[in-house]
């Protein structure tokens, strides 16, 4: 019989492993183990792995739009609303197992398109927005190609959870970001808006000091 709160449990469950472990070394046999449930009940709550796959990136995806609005709607300049919105993204993409990501990409093409989705119209649309913002409150730099920065900075927001490039083990999540952020601001920016950018950066460093 149907069973909301094992459906809640189940997808809470399989979360967890597949952010430890990878999508594709866990099982049903797994989640069932884990929540010392058969799969039988699983079966009676999910058709298969990919629909759980699919149900637990499309929660992710309306998570990340939550607090992408939190951060984007909140009065602030333009310079803070787009360093707030890159370190936002880029600490949920650190966060997460690359093994996720490649296994999203390579075996889930319907769950990884929510986030391809996501990506290319929510996370783009808000950048957009900010950076005419930013242009028409003299924040940045009226020559400014609006459609070339939104690009630039989903690129390097991608670019932050590489970890070939960025180890953990040798950069922080706070490194990256600093230096990431110099790249996406002190090139667009007035001098207004350079000013703003120092002294949010000089406050982040103390902040970690």
């Amino acid at each position: 019989m149907y069973n909301s709160e094992n459906k809640d449990k189940i997808l809470s469950c399989a979360e967890n492993l597949f952010r430890k472990y990878g999508i594709r070394s866990i099982s049903m046999d797994d989640i069932a183990h884990h929540l010392n449930m058969s799969k039988k009940t699983i079966y009676e709550s999910f058709a298969d792995k990919n629909e759980i796959i699919y149900l637990i990136i499309a929660a992710f995806r309306k998570k990340m739009e939550a607090l992408v609005v939190g951060v984007t709607d909140r009065p602030a300049n333009p310079i803070e609303r787009l360093i707030k919105l890159f370190v936002c993204i880029t600490s949920m993409i650190r966060e997460t197992s690359p093994t996720l990501i490649y296994d999203l990409q390579k075996y889930h093409e319907n769950a990884w398109q929510i986030l391809q989705d996501f990506r290319d119209d929510f996370l783009a649309g808000r950048v957009k927005d900010i950076v005419s913002d930013g242009i028409r409150k003299h924040y940045l730099n009226p020559t400014l190609d609006a459609n070339f920065y939104i690009t630039l900075f989903l690129q390097l927001v991608q670019l932050s959870g590489n970890e070939k490039l960025f180890p953990r083990a040798k950069y922080s999540e706070h490194t990256v970001a600093i230096n990431l952020i110099d790249c996406l601001v002190s090139g667009i920016a007035t001098e207004k808006g350079r000013r703003i950018s120092k002294n949010l950066k000089l406050n982040t460093v103390q902040s970690h000091e």
